[in-house]
């Protein structure tokens, strides 16, 4: 199982809405497995990483899946002739949105996160920062 930081951009995509389903689905930018951890940071206004999820299937067709995630995006969204791969997650923890949060993203800077966060972050490639992810699951 291999954990994984995922940025999401709220202005784009209701990340909040998705997220109260029991089961949703997320585009594949990585090389994600069926039984991962991935931790949904959220961009600005929160900077904060806000749920955890498990990867429960990967290589779903985006033609297949559009119409469960077609209703969150912010902004109308039409399929692509050259679809992505999707994920389907369920959320398995929500974490409270505050600006001092300890998953924050100046926290994180300080725990090893370096750079802007453009992308998925394979955590394992970062142990300090894999664990003090690690520290938010119950």
């Amino acid at each position: 199982m291999a954990c994984w930081l995922y940025p999401a951009n709220t202005k784009f995509y209701d990340v909040m809405g998705a997220m109260n389903e029991p089961e949703t689905y997320w585009p594949m930018n990585s090389k994600v497995e069926s039984g991962d951890l991935i931790f949904i940071y959220l961009a600005a206004p929160y900077k904060q990483i806000a749920y955890i999820c498990e990867v429960l299937k990967t290589g779903l067709n985006e033609n297949d899946i559009i119409k469960f995630v077609k209703p969150f995006f912010v902004t109308p969204v039409e399929c692509d002739k050259k679809s992505k791969d999707f994920m389907k997650i369920k959320p398995v923890q929500t974490l409270p949105l505050s600006p001092d949060s300890l998953f924050a993203l100046q926290s994180l800077k300080e725990n090893g996160l370096k750079g802007m966060l453009m992308g998925p972050r394979k955590l394992d490639n970062c142990p300090p920062l894999l664990e003090y992810a690690k520290g938010a699951l119950l």
